[in-house]
């Protein structure tokens, strides 16, 4: 296991658990999303260090807002929030949605080179639902590329899946980048992107999202499939 990805979510007393879908672009819309994003950020670095307290040592991902990527102090309140955690930089990543990114690649470029001069992760996120320009990508400076879910289900069946696939991992290979295959839910999945190359998995065959203080307990009774 080399480490998680924090996933917001909304206890409401009425409704109960509340996706993302159903309150980010409405933090967005209405001004909020730099304090959730703040509020996440708090959350899981604290989070980490109590893990670490406990000799459990995790990388941690967190989805950003293209509203925090146009915020100039947004990576001092990345780094300040992470130095009162006591987590490295070089252990958080910060993970941007390919497909909104591509509306407008110019406007964050400052805030993610200044926050990968600090040695912080970047993330694309669900690569492959954006239809990206190349010629762009490659002057946008991320480490890793998540593959979307749309890439991995089904290729083990599907031939020109496969080779899309492949030819994705082959590209990422040659640019430097960690590959991450997201929405590995089965067997065949996890034995495709290990034949392929891809360097991490995550979903649901490894395991289901899961409250902060459960991971260590899981951990002890997991094993690499």
């Amino acid at each position: 296991m080399a480490g998680v990805e924090a996933l917001a979510r909304w206890r409401h007393p009425v409704r109960g658990m509340v996706a993302p879908d159903n309150f980010i672009a409405v933090a967005e819309q209405h001004g909020l999303i730099g304090a959730l994003t703040e509020w996440v950020l708090t959350d899981t670095f604290a989070q980490a260090r109590a893990w670490r307290e406990t000799g459990l040592q995790l990388k941690v991902a967190v989805n950003v807002s293209m509203a925090d990527l146009v915020t100039l102090d947004f990576p001092e309140k990345v780094l300040a929030a992470a130095e009162a955690a006591g987590i490295r930089p070089f252990d958080i990543t910060l993970e941007v949605t390919e497909s909104r990114l591509m509306h407008d690649p110019v406007a964050p470029l400052d805030i993610l080179t200044r926050l990968r001069l600090k040695r912080v992760g970047l993330s694309i996120d669900d690569f492959g639902t954006g239809y990206s320009n190349l010629a762009q990508l490659k002057n946008i400076p991320f480490n890793e590329l998540k593959l979307d879910r749309s890439f991995i289900q089904g290729a083990a069946r599907n031939p020109v899946s496969r080779d899309i696939l492949e030819s994705t991992v082959e590209l990422a290979k040659k640019l430097s980048m960690t590959v991450v295959a997201e929405g590995v839910e089965t067997r065949e999945d996890w034995d495709l992107v290990a034949t392929l190359g891809c360097d991490l998995a995550q979903g649901y065959f490894i395991a289901r999202p899961m409250p902060g203080d459960d991971i260590p307990v899981w951990l002890k009774t997991w094993r690499t499939p």
